[in-house]
């Protein structure tokens, strides 16, 4: 299962205007409030990261990855 959202998610890289990165990576850690995996994608700007939501590729990727995954949390912040 792991594989095939990690495709999914790194295939929108170079398909969306804006998203500069995609990282996926699996949690090794075993702890009780551990998550299973995490994404990290970099954006030119706020622009961009908006404009990703609604982008078809996007939503084409959502397709695949959300029913596989239970739940999952969201952190948007600038460096």
């Amino acid at each position: 299962m792991f594989h095939v959202i990690r495709s999914a998610l790194e295939a929108q890289q170079d398909k969306i205007p804006g998203l500069l990165h995609v990282e996926v990576g699996r949690n090794f850690a075993t702890a009780r409030r551990a998550v299973d995996f995490a994404l990290i994608c970099d954006f030119e700007n706020r622009d961009a990261l908006a404009a990703y939501h609604r982008h078809p590729v996007h939503i084409q990727t959502r397709a695949v990855v959300d029913p596989l995954v239970e739940e999952h949390w969201i952190v948007d912040y600038e460096l």
